[in-house]
Formats: structure tokens, C-alpha cells, sequence
């Protein structure tokens, strides 16, 4: 019989952004102001799970959005950025599945501000088991946002 310690591959955390402004309905009046919006997921990339079909997938875990002014939102007040910010960036998300052959392509296209490596925990399990280590890591990006 093996156990979770012996089966399980050390976690190996990334971060990255994804543009969700499709999702959301932008006013007329807002949208000259906003350039994207981003949701940040992290993932293990060591775990894959199928879901449903044969392709693998990584579980994304929602960490925090992201607003992306254009040059005429820079622009704005501090208060008037702070409307933005207020209204699109203080909602929760979901956590989400993603292709692992679409994170990986977000990953090499991505520039600096759109993937973080955060790596391994370096924990071991008998210390402390994947899944608090892993909330453990939410915690910390929710709290620390690296991009």
C-alpha cells in the first residue's frame, strides 16, 4: 500500500494572469479607461486531473483580479482610479480548470507581469499535508500579489 507522501510530487506553484474582460459588462463610459481585466489563478503544475475527457488539466485556483488601465485611466484622479478599482477588482472569483497545454501556452507567451514561478514549498507532507499547503499558498498570493 502506498501513501499520499510516496505518490504525490512535490508542489511546484505558478502563477498566472488571465484576461477575463469578456466576462465582464463594461459600461460605455468606463471602457476608454480599461485596458484588461485580469483574473490571477495559481495552479500546481505537478497535478493534473481529467475532467471528463482525455485531455489533462491543471486546477486553477482564484487568487485576486487584477484592473489594467489604459493611458487615459493613468490619467485619472486617485479617487477616479479608485472607483475602477472598487467596482472590478473587489469580487470574488472561482476557481477554475484550464487545459494544461493552454497554461503552458500562457506561460510562454507571458511577460513579466503575467506569470510569476513561486516554485516549491519546500514542506514535507508528513509535516504538513498538500492541501493546507496549498491554501497556505493562497493565503500568501491573496496577501502578497507577485503580479
Amino acid at each position: 500500500m502506498t501513501t499520499e507522501t510516496e505518490t504525490r510530487s512535490p508542489i511546484d506553484a505558478h502563477v498566472v494572469a488571465i484576461d477575463e474582460t469578456h466576462y465582464y459588462n463594461i459600461p460605455e463610459a468606463d471602457a476608454p479607461y480599461i485596458e484588461r481585466i485580469r483574473g490571477i489563478y495559481f495552479c500546481d503544475r505537478n497535478e493534473r486531473t481529467c475532467c471528463c475527457e482525455m485531455t489533462p488539466s491543471h486546477y486553477m485556483i482564484y487568487v485576486y483580479t487584477s484592473v489594467l488601465l489604459t493611458a487615459a485611466g493613468e490619467a485619472l484622479s486617485e479617487e477616479e482610479k479608485d472607483r475602477f478599482y472598487n467596482e472590478y477588482e473587489l469580487c470574488d472569483g472561482d476557481n477554475i480548470y484550464v487545459h494544461c497545454y493552454r497554461v503552458a501556452g500562457l506561460i510562454e507567451r507571458a511577460g513579466r507581469w503575467d506569470h510569476f514561478v513561486y516554485g516549491g514549498t519546500n514542506v514535507a507532507y508528513e509535516d504538513v499535508d498538500y492541501d493546507d499547503q496549498i491554501e497556505s499558498l493562497r493565503e500568501h498570493l491573496s496577501a502578497n500579489p507577485p503580479i
